[in-house]
């Protein structure tokens, strides 16, 4: 053969394994975009052509009623791209083969009559389980353009109360002097709340930060955790939308980055979850975020936002990452009409249950109203979707309150608009032991606590009657 012949076929396969070796990056069609609050936007490949008259944004919150959301059911296991290492290819085990957008969506809105929630925007959602239900951490825009962070606890993990109120939410941790605050991720270890969030001392400047409380509520700025990283590293400009795990040995936070108009994602991890190490990969994930991680099984599933619905990746070790594309695309309703904001995957027991995310039903992503998608197989909670109905972004229990007096709701018909009928008005049974407060929500808020709910009806006994947290 000769030498000029055996060079070229050298050089093609030196080539042709040099092709196998490539980094996983987002896919094509991620179109996850640079945004971070208090103005989230889309990307501008996913912004659909809408004529001038769709940008506006209505007086009052645009609520989709049972017509206008169809079940989504989108099959998900695509196939692994080819280049992709088989080791790092494993999936969750019993992961779900579809899932179904909830009909009666969507689940939280802004509550319209307070200032601090008045710019009709709330997304971020974090949940955490606490005894007997939930509690969700989410971030809300205030009528003077800035974020802050608030909880809302649920028994059934669907219908929400806001603390201490739902016609007046005030922060669990307030913006202080930054420009916002937002994206909360919360960790119970050690007796304590650790919140790692996004915090923006000036403009979109973002930096994550730690807060820690002894409850839900009352957060206090302990220190930065994690900032930009070193000159003309990957992500020198900003870091935030933390993601954080504590395994009983090491705090894991994934975490966006943002250099020279691109966003990726990193890992840093640490021993005492006040001083983080960046992984040595780092970028693990390239033009990706707003990004939301957990364990399942066994194996880390990052979720991440887009103008075409929630994407999801999965890893066997949190560094060695395969891109799965689409997991559900959107509903075809008002509430998120232009894209899935900051998704969560909510765990129960080791096995996916539920995604929450910020429905964007506008254009410039500012206008988000909290929805959910159920896994297939797990149980879609009845009691909850009578945002369209109960007006300002209140829950079926504060509109049976304000239209019967001091009585409990529930929502009788997921989905409806019609105030008359939606929201099934009955005692709670726990009456003889709240005194004066209308139900356990309120006699736990005056006690102190987040919230709470009737756990023993028909008790008079007031240490026992109530759940509290």
């Amino acid at each position: 053969m000769p030498p000029l012949l055996r060079w070229c076929l050298a050089w093609s396969v030196f080539a042709g394994c040099a092709t196998q070796s490539v980094a996983v990056d987002a896919p094509e069609g991620d179109d996850a975009s640079t945004v971070d609050a208090p103005e989230k936007k889309p990307p501008v490949d996913d912004v659909p052509i809408i004529d001038g008259g769709a940008r506006d944004v209505p007086p009052a919150i645009d609520r989709p009623t049972v017509m206008d959301v169809p079940r989504i059911d989108v099959p998900v296991v695509p196939d692994v791209p080819p280049a992709v290492d088989a080791g790092c290819a494993q999936l969750p085990p019993g992961w779900p083969a579809r899932w179904t957008l909830a009909a009666a969506n969507p689940m939280l809105v802004a509550t319209a009559t307070e200032p601090l929630h008045a710019r009709d925007n709330v997304y971020a959602p974090d949940l955490v389980a606490i005894e007997g239900g939930w509690a969700m951490f989410y971030g809300a825009q205030g009528g003077d353009g800035h974020d802050r962070i608030y909880v809302a606890t649920s028994r059934d993990g669907a219908a929400w109360r806001k603390w201490p109120s739902d016609a007046a939410p005030r922060p669990v941790l307030d913006r202080g002097a930054s420009n916002h605050v937002n994206d909360p991720s919360v960790v119970r270890a050690g007796g304590r709340w650790s919140m790692f969030y996004t915090d923006a001392p000036t403009a979109e400047n973002d930096r994550i930060w730690l807060a820690q409380s002894d409850g839900l509520t009352g957060f206090a700025r302990v220190g930065e955790a994690l900032g930009p990283g070193p000159a003309g590293a990957w992500d020198d400009e900003k870091v935030g939308r933390p993601s954080v795990h504590f395994d009983g040995t090491t705090w894991w936070m994934f975490y966006d980055g943002t250099a020279r108009g691109r966003r990726h994602v990193g890992l840093a991890t640490s021993a005492d979850g006040r001083t983080f190490t960046r992984h040595p990969r780092n970028p693990l994930v390239l033009d990706a975020g707003a990004v939301d991680v957990q364990r399942v099984g066994g194996v880390w599933v990052m979720l991440r936002e887009g103008g075409a619905g929630t994407y999801w990746s999965t890893s066997p070790d949190g560094s060695c990452w395969v891109d799965r594309g689409l997991l559900f695309g959107l509903s075809g309703a008002s509430y998120d009409r232009f894209g899935q904001v900051t998704p969560h995957l909510q765990v129960v027991d080791g096995a996916a249950r539920a995604i929450w995310f910020g429905g964007a039903s506008v254009v410039t992503w500012d206008r988000n109203r909290i929805g959910v998608a159920y896994a297939e197989g797990a149980p879609s909670p009845a009691g909850a979707g009578c945002t369209g109905c109960v007006g300002a972004g209140l829950s079926c229990a504060a509109a049976c309150q304000s239209a019967v007096g001091p009585t409990g709701g529930t929502c009788g018909m997921p989905g409806s608009a019609d105030g008359s009928r939606c929201c099934a008005c009955a005692p709670e049974g726990c009456e003889r032991c709240v005194g004066s407060a209308p139900d356990c929500h309120a006699a736990c808020v005056s006690a102190g606590a987040a919230g709470g709910w009737c756990a023993n009806p028909g008790s008079t006994d007031v240490a026992r009657c109530c759940a509290c947290w």
